[in-house]
């Protein structure tokens, strides 16, 4: 069990919160979107991103108000985490079918990558037996930093780059019809990680607050997702299986991997820890378990999963575990917190209307017609606003 905190810092915090929110989705989503769509899809992943995930640390103005609304929807906050926990799972063993395509490195630096994860993972024990989970998330910043402004300084990720973006559809469109879903999820979704939550109840008084979640995201989160891009022209050379060119200094390569797995311990960790706390968590454990279960053997047989519509088995599945987060969950944010009344209803009226909307999200995301999205969310919205519009006259 993790101990009370150590620290009410908010530069600590931000760092904490950053690293917390620097999933499988921050270290992998934009290089799918460059390929795809160029660096519009950056930038339509990376502002509602940042100004969403910040803007929790304004719109919450205490921590009662934290407090609270954890306490109303611990369900909600509940499956957050168990989702996240199992999408990361699959995406890590997923992502081990073709990591030593992209990190061609000689063993001797791989081993010593495992050295720095291993001991990175024991001190992330200590660290939350300790209640020094903020002081540890500034040391991974300082890495994945390191690692960032190393790749300005060597001429490895340019050519990979320039072969990605050599491959991106000329396709304007695309882009303007998922905007709109990026910011409904992106702009929903914070309030249901418990991470957040337990950022915002350690930053007292709105001033801390406001500048631990503004740093955090602002500037801590956005290097991560630009050294996303910086290797993202690897990621997608060996996901493709077309064109690939490897990182040729050992060390740039080895420093990029280790990035990549401490962050996944971290957030795997923090998640673990936080998911405890909510009510009846040692019930739903079975749950949780048969989850992460199902989730890591999808990720071992993924490389196998048949492709289509351009998209390997494993992509499909990993978009399947986005759509939580581009529907599901904003759609709950939407009709239980925007949308307020008797949960019931309101529940019922949400799957209903992500049960329509799923079938145009998947034209959008699996079949990659990307204009079917905008009737999907506003099948979504429409809902609410009918169910609104109904409670205000009853």
């Amino acid at each position: 069990m993790s101990s009370a905190p150590t620290t009410r810092n908010p530069i600590l915090w931000g760092a904490y919160l950053a690293c917390s929110w620097t999933w499988c989705i921050g270290m992998f989503l934009p290089a799918l979107l460059l390929r795809d769509m160029g660096w519009a899809g950056f930038w339509i992943f990376a502002l509602p991103n940042v100004a969403g995930a910040a803007a929790m640390g304004w719109v919450l103005r205490s921590k009662i108000d934290s407090v609270r609304f954890v306490e109303t929807h611990p369900t909600a906050v509940w499956w957050f985490s168990a989702i996240t926990l199992g999408f990361h799972l699959f995406w890590i063993l997923w992502f081990a079918h073709f990591i030593r395509t992209i990190f061609q490195i000689p063993n001797a630096y791989l081993y010593g990558v495992l050295g720095i994860l291993v001991v990175f993972t024991l001190v992330s024990w200590r660290a939350i037996s300790g209640g020094r989970m903020p002081q540890l998330a500034l040391a991974l910043l300082v890495l994945g930093l390191g690692v960032l402004i190393a790749t300005f300084f060597t001429p490895d990720v340019k050519e990979a780059n320039a072969a990605l973006f050599a491959t991106v559809p000329e396709s304007a469109a695309a882009p303007l019809w998922m905007f709109p879903v990026m910011v409904f999820g992106f702009v929903l979704c914070p309030y249901l990680d418990i991470t957040f939550h337990h950022a915002r109840q350690q930053l007292d008084g709105q001033r801390n607050a406001r500048i631990g979640f503004t740093i955090g995201f602002t500037f801590f989160f956005a290097c991560m997702i630009v050294l996303t891009t910086r290797y993202a022209g690897v990621i997608v050379g060996a996901l493709n299986e077309t064109g690939f060119i490897s990182i040729a200094t050992p060390w740039l390569a080895a420093g990029i991997l280790a990035h990549i797995l401490c962050q996944w311990v971290f957030t795997v960790r923090v998640h673990l820890d936080r998911i405890r706390t909510l009510p009846n968590a040692s019930a739903k454990q079975p749950v949780l378990i048969a989850l992460i279960l199902f989730s890591g053997l999808t990720g071992l047989f993924a490389a196998r999963f048949p492709s289509h519509a351009g998209l390997t088995g494993g992509e499909m599945v990993y978009r399947t575990f986005l759509s939580a987060y581009g529907l599901v969950f904003p759609a709950y944010m939407l009709y239980r917190v925007v949308v307020r009344g008797p949960a019931i209803l309101n529940l019922r009226w949400m799957w209903i209307s992500v049960t329509l909307a799923a079938p145009m999200f998947w034209l959008g995301f699996m079949e990659r017609q990307a204009i079917w999205l905008i009737p999907g969310l506003g099948l979504v919205l429409l809902g609410a606003i009918i169910l609104r519009t109904r409670q205000q006259k009853s």
